[in-house]
């Protein structure tokens, strides 16, 4: 006994014709009468949500502290990145995970860092800005591969430009986010590549940066920014695993979602038909890519074998997703991009590799516009990257999903620089600190007699013609982005001789 179905075709695209010819107006309130209301209410109370947890996220993060950290380390430091390397190690400790009602009810979010490297007209600065609850972390990291570096709480460069709008009379600025020009997974060139293949001396990359930071001149600044979130390990997800997978020649298959189990039955119907296909027919494609694969594998050139290699080099570190931002400001009078631009932005082609990955501009943050309203434009995104980079926001800016980079690369990129750096102005330190004799009266130790040559306080940049270190500074009006080096004071609970 069989059964017919007829389906006319004809009267079933009629129908879907004469739907979709009625007037937008008539069209929207069918679909609202027959359960699209439901779609639209779902859209905005998932709006609605992401509006108020962000809400909460700055709530949440309101009540962190921080504190910023230059860092001097010896001029004839001989440590290679690889001491910055077992720092950034160390700080991936700070992650913390957070269940789901601190996630998504109290907005609890990872706490960064931010390592920066200044140029305040030619003065250069390595600084650290890190959550006060995390100083002890951090201190310890740095003393424990740079026992002699000096480490000296300082103020916020950036908050005498905090407020500053674009455009505007005095002042122009050129910044943007550094983004990758792959997928996470290749990674950029690290410190290992500039070692010299035969003398095995190292190249250091910092040596170009740290020029171009010296020679600015009165009234420019440069200022480079990587905000390094932690993640949990290993912290690389489903982008990682589908390189490596490819780039062995084998098919990658995706993680199961609700919405692949709702398709199994009709998964299920099509394995039984090619099942059928295969029985009549003989075997389809799929022995055929298992040898494929097996002959790619083998078939690589150097060249791919060794891209294979440095990728699953970098997934076997430590992730963080990161945050690179480049600002030049300078007064209009000495503004110059041929210097400050493209001078930065050279320097760091060296990171940048043709069969792997390397940096290049952000669209959504560089400066620059074409066609229309550019004047207008370019000014919005002057706010933008410079109210970014004063928050050292981790989340805003370029789209952060392909933003991960290793502990390796992080080094490679924001390192102390070796003894062979000669770049000028670079604060270092000319001696080791020795602890006082055993033999002195307590109350000595206590508060020892100031030198004559210490420094009270340090501004930027030092003009040659100033007087020495140890002479009272004149009382003039700070220079624009002073760092000002606080001495520490004694504990008070100590007892008086």
């Amino acid at each position: 006994m069989g059964f017919e179905i007829n389906f006319d075709w004809n009267s079933f695209l009629q129908a879907i014709f004469d739907f979709a010819s009625q007037d937008p107006l008539t069209l929207g309130w069918q679909i609202m009468a027959k359960g699209g209301w439901v779609i639209f209410l779902i859209i905005i109370i998932a709006e609605m949500y992401r509006i108020w947890l962000d809400a909460r996220q700055g709530r949440f993060q309101s009540k962190w502290k921080f504190v910023y950290l230059a860092v001097d380390i010896p001029r004839n430091n001989e440590l290679t990145p690889k001491a910055v390397e077992n720092i950034f190690s160390t700080i991936a400790g700070a992650q913390s995970s957070a269940n789901i009602i601190d996630k998504y009810w109290h907005g609890k979010t990872q706490e960064s860092f931010s390592f920066e490297l200044v140029s305040l007209e030619g003065y250069t600065q390595f600084i650290i800005r890190t959550p006060s609850h995390f100083r002890d972390l951090v201190e310890a990291s740095l003393y424990a591969q740079y026992p002699d570096a000096e480490i000296t709480e300082v103020d916020d460069y950036t908050k005498e430009y905090a407020n500053l709008k674009f455009p505007n009379d005095n002042y122009n600025l050129w910044g943007t986010e550094l983004i990758l020009t792959k997928d996470y997974p290749y990674p950029i060139k690290t410190y290992p590549e500039f070692e010299h293949t035969l003398s095995q001396a190292f190249i250091d990359p910092m040596a170009s940066i740290l020029e171009i930071l010296s020679r600015l001149s009165e009234g420019e600044q440069l200022w480079l920014q990587i905000v390094v979130t932690p993640l949990k390990p290993p912290g690389w997800g489903e982008v990682a695993k589908k390189t490596v997978t490819e780039l062995i020649g084998k098919k990658y298959e995706a993680p199961k979602t609700f919405w692949d189990t709702l398709e199994k039955p009709f998964e299920l119907l099509g394995g039984i038909s090619k099942e059928f296909q295969n029985q009549i027919l003989g075997p389809g494609g799929d022995e055929v890519k298992k040898e494929d694969a097996t002959a790619k594998m083998q078939s690589l050139s150097p060249g791919e074998r060794s891209v294979l290699e440095r990728v699953q080099t970098k997934l076997s570190k430590p992730a963080f997703a990161f945050k690179f931002r480049v600002i030049y400001l300078g007064k209009k009078s000495v503004f110059n991009k041929a210097k400050g631009v493209t001078g930065i932005m050279g320097a760091l082609q060296q990171f940048n590799t043709a069969d792997a990955n390397g940096f290049k501009g952000g669209p959504k943050t560089k400066t620059g516009a074409d066609y229309f309203r550019v004047n207008k434009r370019v000014a919005e995104k002057q706010n933008r990257i410079l109210k970014y980079y004063c928050r050292r926001s981790n989340s805003k800016g370029e789209e952060n999903k392909n933003l991960l980079l290793n502990v390796e690369e992080l080094a490679s990129i924001w390192h102390f620089p070796v003894i062979t750096v000669k770049a000028t102005q670079v604060e270092k330190i000319d001696a080791k600190k020795a602890a006082p004799p055993t033999h002195l009266p307590y109350d000595r130790k206590i508060n020892p007699i100031a030198s004559p040559v210490k420094e009270q306080a340090r501004l930027a940049p030092q003009a040659p013609s100033m007087p020495s270190l140890g002479a009272q500074m004149p009382q003039e009006p700070k220079l624009p982005g002073a760092i000002v080096k606080r001495q520490a004071e004694p504990p008070s609970n100590l007892p008086t001789i």
